[in-house]
């Protein structure tokens, strides 16, 4: 196949080879699953969401499905979320389909009913259930669908998939899987039912052959009709690949669909296998893909933790699937199927699987990626750089997330920039050598290529001065000098103040060493991934660990999906875990401390670590010299406010367009 640009993708032959699902023709194997990108208003389509798919479909890729669209009522959707059955949508439908499809991408609309699982809008409305077990997740306990409420919710799948079809979508996919009401009729874990719509393999599938069969009926042989299928719940009684495998070919007999894919856990505690984070290798789910798409007579889509076009040409040319969902790839960088058709591979912005995208939008906030501060903009798959009206001499200090960002940005737009700092990548790329945080790596490679292709002179191991700084004659200085770590407040004066994980990490190797008899205690007041990979690697080194936090719970800055993986390496390990606790003594090898709500305390004996990581301190002190003698200084990420990862890049991205 020879791509339109009349290059041939000798490298990705199967990646970029045509393919015919149903009726309708793609020209590579690339979809961009369904992702909740919450961008609409008051329940509306709105020019961003138009953009968002738009985007994905400029960068190259073959089909889009969108976000869950809700098809009825008693599936509550947020002011965010999309309901297919509104028709005060149709005309935004519409919009999004022929930006989607003029791009010779092919639109299909993702149809659900959470059920039970209210995730958004708990408390809203009493959810319908396939039974009265409780959501897993929030606990709540539906109520029962009778038989005519289950044929009015087969109706709504219907209607909707018609509305779309008039609108000009290529097609639906419906979503039976990570368990949502589709899936708690499915599975027998969740289905308890006595009546035709549940008990066995015909009974549970019925709901399901009932959407299908109205679909097709409705919509006609053109009409791409998609499933999304829980390949495997991950729980005890859920359903396995063998019996989604059974469900596959029970449904299919009636009607048949035009694509697969298999989804992986429900909203138990297997609810972190949705989106497997970077803790995860790389396509954990293809082995169980593999095998289910033996038995499926229609295309698969693979998808799960896919992370470069090495790995989807594998999924392919392997018989792994026939499709490949790239869902949060695509997030970081839309452009993706362009660039690597084009050999341009190194310049796709990497996801670092980090789900602060996940955790924005559960969060009721718009969809945010950490690596593109340019998510759901118009022409962010080929971005259009501004040039700077003035060119400036730009001194940068510091190397870390914010300060490559903005020197790379900057010079981007014609900037003479200068970057000084110590090392390349800052304690960003201490915190990718721990346990489960290699990708973070690949974000800092990634802002260096970029640093070096846009012309920025790199200047390290330096230790920046005021004078040092003035020595560049700099029109604008911007400091990207990161921040520092507290010592605890709560420790006695005559205590021994331990270490913060920086400087432990400064000092070990983290690829290994001996085990050490002892304990270390780290004291958690941060409730990040970092901190919690410091702990992991801590099990690794010590025979015994105890985290200590003044919270009644661990993990406030990791998104619940990614927690669960926390507990559960924390627990298998055999870290002890106090919670409502802070330290007030460390001496003689005992650090003493005391619970938050009482005062009463309690003894840690033969300790060997004490570290901690707590709130942080900016490192601005450059700042009042620089700014006394006149100079033009710009404080970004932690150097301005100690925050997150996600923040610090996107403040970068900002105020390099202003310069």
């Amino acid at each position: 196949m020879t791509s339109p640009s009349g290059r041939t993708p000798d490298r990705y032959p199967h990646l970029f080879s045509p393919l015919t699902v149903g009726t309708r023709w793609l020209k590579n194997r690339i979809v961009f699953p369904a992702v909740i990108p919450n961008l609409a208003r008051q329940g509306r389509v709105t020019d961003r969401t138009v953009a968002f798919y738009a985007e994905r479909a400029a960068g190259g890729v073959a089909l889009v499905v969108s976000e869950g669209l809700f098809v009825h009522g008693s599936s509550v959707p947020p002011p965010t979320g999309l309901p297919a059955f509104d028709p005060a949508n149709f005309d935004g439908f519409q919009r999004i389909a022929e930006a989607v499809e003029s791009q010779d991408c092919r639109m299909v609309g993702q149809l659900f009913h959470m059920g039970r699982q209210q995730l958004w809008t708990p408390g809203a409305a009493s959810p319908l259930g396939v039974s009265s077990r409780p959501d897993p997740f929030r606990w709540t306990v539906p109520h029962v669908m009778s038989i005519s409420e289950i044929a009015m919710v087969v109706e709504a799948f219907v209607a909707s998939a018609a509305t779309l079809r008039r609108a000009g979508f290529s097609g639906v996919e419906v979503h039976a899987a990570h368990g949502h009401l589709i899936t708690q009729f499915l599975s027998s874990w969740s289905n308890t039912r006595e009546d035709e719509y549940g008990g066995d393999l015909d009974g549970r599938t019925r709901f399901l052959r009932e959407v299908l069969a109205g679909i097709r009926t409705e919509c006609g042989p053109d009409f791409l009709l998609g499933l999304k299928m829980p390949g495997d719940e991950l729980v005890d009684g859920g359903i396995t690949p063998s019996e989604s495998a059974r469900i596959l070919q029970r449904v299919s007999s009636e009607t048949p669909v035009d694509y697969v894919g298999f989804g992986q856990g429900n909203s138990s505690l297997s609810f972190g296998d949705h989106l497997p984070d970077m803790h995860y290798p790389t396509g954990p789910y293809l082995r169980t893909q593999r095998e289910l798409r033996a038995g499926s007579d229609a295309p698969v889509v693979a998808f799960g933790r896919i992370t470069s076009a090495a790995e989807a040409e594998a999924v392919v040319r392997d018989g792994t699937g026939d499709l490949v969902g790239l869902g949060r790839l695509l997030l970081a960088d839309p452009g993706f199927p362009a660039k690597v058709q084009s050999g341009r591979e190194d310049a796709v912005q990497p996801c670092i699987y980090c789900n602060a995208c996940w955790a924005e939008v559960t969060q009721g906030r718009t969809i945010a990626c950490v690596t593109n501060p340019r998510l759901g903009t118009t022409g962010e798959a080929a971005p259009q750089v501004k040039p700077a009206l003035t060119k400036r001499r730009v001194t940068v200090v510091g190397a870390g997330v914010a300060g490559l960002r903005t020197a790379a940005a900057a010079a981007g737009r014609g900037h003479e920039v200068t970057l000084l700092a110590g090392q390349l990548g800052g304690k960003a790329r201490l915190e990718s050598q721990l346990p489960g945080r290699r990708d973070i790596a690949k974000a800092l490679d990634y802002q260096q290529r970029q640093a070096v292709e846009h012309g920025v002179r790199i200047e390290l191991d330096v230790f920046a001065t005021e004078e040092r700084v003035l020595a560049e004659r700099p029109d604008t200085v911007v400091l990207a000098t990161g921040s520092r770590m507290v010592r605890p407040l709560g420790l006695d004066a005559d205590s021994e103040p331990g270490t913060s994980v920086r400087d432990y990490l400064d000092e070990v190797d983290c690829t290994g060493g001996d085990l050490v008899d002892g304990t270390a205690v780290l004291y958690d007041f941060d409730h990040t991934g970092g901190t919690y990979a410091v702990a992991d690697l801590l099990a690794q080194r010590y025979r015994h660990v105890t985290i200590l936090t003044p919270r009644p719970h661990l993990g406030d800055g990791v998104p619940y999906l990614n927690l669960l993986g926390v507990y559960r390496r924390l627990y298998e390990a055999g870290v002890r875990i106090v919670p409502s606790s802070e330290p007030v003594l460390c001496k003689d090898n005992v650090v003493r401390y005391a619970n938050v709500f009482t005062g009463e305390t309690t003894e840690v004996e033969d300790v060997r670590l004490f570290t901690w990581s707590t709130p942080r301190e900016p490192n601005d002190e450059l700042a009042a010299p620089l700014a006394a003698g006149g100079m033009e200084v710009h404080l970004v990420g932690d150097a301005y406010s100690p925050r997150s990862m996600l923040a610090a890049i996107h403040e970068a991205q900002t105020l390099a367009e202003r310069l």
